[in-house]
């Protein structure tokens, strides 16, 4: 009978601990859907009263808004575009395309003449490849349209406010590339190294009366008839690179003899039988405000080239007689005479010993054998590529 009590009394305390255990739990349920229903009803009246609270960014004036965007990557802001009509028209302002960096991509043609009609000021294209639109609003399935050539005169705008451009060693056609050099009447500063160029091209340039730079390096195509416009129509050229060009003896004559006194930093390495020694002379008289000069691969030159401008080019602050085996090692420190000289390069001509004999006998010279590349007139030196000539350059797309 005992035993039939206890495990009465048993069954009775775990009937109360169940029915306690589910008293608990309807409990929280209760407080947990009200605690839900309450942060809903806060969230819901939060966004009712944000939707009608003032849009403090629209009092903001059009000058700070471009500020801002400014710091904002170019490819989040075309997304920002269609937000409303006054971003659509802030995000487009030409503050904000200034420049442009597409080099070592693959350029679309459509990309390309967005972005020049958006009226930027500087551009690089260095090694990069340029390709036709097959868009079919751009083509509108026309045969005519189906080269690059021709969309680039049907789309581009025919007045663009380039003023500094890279096509250094690009990926695009002689047509193409005249095409884009004829719609541009502000360039300052323009690299066309490693091109393909005719007479065309400079025709199309001639335009451009403030050019202030022009990096022809390795160009091919260049003749008598091409060097004519060049020393016709810039007449405010400072800083003119012709080296590895396969100029002929009679266009190295009539470039020496005739290119403006603006000219202040000139290279005309790898003339190797062209260039003499009274071009340089005439070089010294056309051009006396010379600073920096680069004459190497020269092997015609002689110990009268140095004396030439030793005595008339005080202003020289570099020179580079690289592999010029026809000039006497010694004949080197007439170069004393140069007050302003700092730098000189002369690979495979002086011994470590001579070098720093040189160094000591020219007391202002910091610098020999520093620059193993023509450095005048090149848009990037080295590592600078986050800049165009000395000038900061914005970011591309990937940013």
């Amino acid at each position: 009978m005992e035993n039939l009590k206890v495990l009465r009394n048993a069954k009775k305390k775990s009937r109360q601990l169940e029915l306690q255990r589910k008293l608990q739990q309807e409990n929280t349920i209760s407080r947990l859907n009200s605690s839900l229903f309450d942060s809903n009803q806060n969230y819901f009246d939060q966004s009712e009263s944000f939707l009608f609270k003032e849009d403090f960014f629209s009092q903001l004036s059009d000058e700070i808004i471009l500020r801002i965007f400014s710091f904002i990557p170019r490819k989040n802001l075309l997304k920002y575009a269609i937000v409303c009509k006054r971003w659509h028209k802030l995000i487009f302002d030409e503050s904000l395309w200034l420049s442009f960096d597409l080099s070592y991509r693959l350029v679309n043609a459509e990309i390309l003449m967005k972005i020049l009609n958006l009226g930027i000021k500087m551009l690089a294209l260095g090694h990069s490849d340029i390709r036709k639109s097959t868009k079919k609003y751009i083509t509108q399935n026309s045969g005519s349209l189906r080269n690059l050539n021709a969309q680039l005169c049907t789309y581009l705008s025919k007045s663009l406010r380039l003023e500094f451009l890279d096509l250094t060693n690009a990926t695009l056609d002689l047509k193409s590339m005249n095409t884009v050099l004829k719609c541009c009447k502000w360039l300052r500063k323009l690299s066309l190294e490693s091109l393909e160029v005719d007479n065309e091209t400079f025709k199309s340039l001639s335009e451009n009366k403030n050019l202030e730079t022009l990096n022809l390096c390795s160009c091919r195509g260049l003749t008598i008839d091409e060097i004519i416009i060049i020393l016709e129509s810039f007449k405010e050229l400072e800083s003119l690179n012709m080296a590895w060009t396969n100029l002929d003896r009679e266009s190295v004559y009539i470039l020496c003899k005739h290119l403006p006194n603006s000219v202040q930093k000139l290279s005309l390495a790898g003339c190797k039988t062209t260039l003499l020694d009274g071009d340089v002379a005439s070089l010294a008289e056309s051009c006396p405000n010379l600073v920096d000069l680069d004459l190497s691969d020269a092997q015609s030159l002689t110990n009268t080239t140095i004396q030439i401008i030793a005595n008339n080019l005080q202003k020289l602050e570099y020179v580079a007689f690289s592999r010029c085996y026809s000039i006497v090692p010694s004949s080197y420190f007439m170069l004393s005479k140069l007050d302003n000289l700092i730098a000189i390069d002369l690979f495979n001509i002086l011994k470590a010993n001579s070098i720093e004999t040189l160094k000591n006998y020219i007391p202002s010279l910091r610098y020999v054998n520093r620059y193993p590349f023509c450095f005048i007139g090149r848009p990037r030196i080295g590592n600078m590529r986050k800049s165009l000539w000395g000038y900061k350059i914005s970011e591309s797309f990937s940013k």
